[in-house]
């Protein structure tokens, strides 16, 4: 349960000048994809009506990030073909959400560039690990991946605001007590990055299973995860958790922390998952972070 001392409605309407709404064309793609007869026509309309989003858009599916050993795309209609329409709308929420990492270092270890680092490779673990699982839903937890932290974005840029340090603060109480974010959330008895996360979602008008896994990506324990019916939303809060935890293993990216939570055996069983399989998969997010760590490095360069 939330503190009810915070007001996360008045938090919410604090952040809204500095945390900005999705860009038009992300909610008119989103809208046009949920019609499971829509055209390629239809996308591509939307698309190009933006023509500096279309254009970022060649340039981030032509990485080898996206397009692996596909030939180049040089057109709209061309890059949802070779891509397909989930992927064309996550190359185009990447770049959109890019925009609101960038921003001066805080303190010591933590930075908005280390924590968009954090974010863009759970996203990719969690691809990786929907494909590994056979999943048809894997760029849908690329799309729950790479936000699940938006809430930390957001008190951060609360903290520039009201001109505070509260998220240093909470995450130094991490680093010091050796544990995670959001059990320093609790002991410090700040805001709540991932109900924070799981409003601003609601307002950006984004899918109920990516408020799922913003709401919910620190609860271990489907029974608690309250308003999460369907075995699909469990299993992709699931493959986020798994995938959080193997990203902050790595040292890839910095979200706050340096002691995440192991998925417990339950997890992993949930997931059908035993000790050789999780090596073998452990192996495929290691490779698939090295993608990432060379499309992070396009993204810093000012190459989108």
């Amino acid at each position: 349960m939330e503190s009810s001392s915070i007001n996360y409605e008045y938090l919410v309407g604090q952040i809204q000048r500095n945390l900005p709404t999705l860009p038009t064309i992300v909610n008119e793609l989103t809208n046009v994809l949920q019609n499971p007869d829509a055209s390629t026509f239809a996308v591509e309309d939307v698309m190009t009506a933006d023509q500096s989003m279309t254009m970022k858009i060649l340039r981030v599916a032509n990485t080898s990030f996206y397009r692996g050993g596909r030939e180049r795309v040089t057109d709209a209609n061309e890059a949802i073909g070779t891509l397909g329409f989930e992927k064309i709308r996550n190359v185009v929420l990447t770049t959109s959400v890019f925009k609101m990492f960038s921003g001066p270092s805080a303190e010591q270890k933590f930075s908005l560039e280390g924590l968009w680092k954090h974010c863009l490779g759970v996203a990719s673990a969690s691809r990786c690990i929907a494909n590994f699982l056979g999943k048809s839903w894997s760029e849908r937890a690329y799309t729950c991946g790479l936000v699940h932290d938006i809430g930390k974005v957001a008190r951060f840029k609360l903290d520039e605001s009201e001109e505070t340090e509260d998220f240093i603060t909470d995450s130094q109480t991490s680093l010091d007590k050796k544990i995670n974010f959001y059990k320093s959330e609790l002991i410090n008895q700040s805001p709540r990055h991932d109900y924070l996360g799981y409003l601003i979602c609601k307002n950006w008008g984004l899918s109920s299973f990516v408020e799922g896994v913003v709401r919910w990506h620190h609860e271990p324990q489907p029974e608690r995860r309250q308003k999460v019916t369907s075995e699909d939303a469990h299993e992709l809060i699931d493959v986020v958790i798994l995938a959080n935890w193997a990203v902050n293993d790595q040292k890839f990216g910095f979200s706050g922390h340096e002691s995440p939570d192991k998925p417990s055996d339950a997890l992993l069983a949930r997931l059908n998952l035993n000790p050789g399989q999780t090596d073998h998969l452990y192996k495929d997010i290691q490779n698939e972070l090295k993608m990432t760590e060379d499309f992070c490095d396009l993204l810093d360069s000012g190459g989108v």
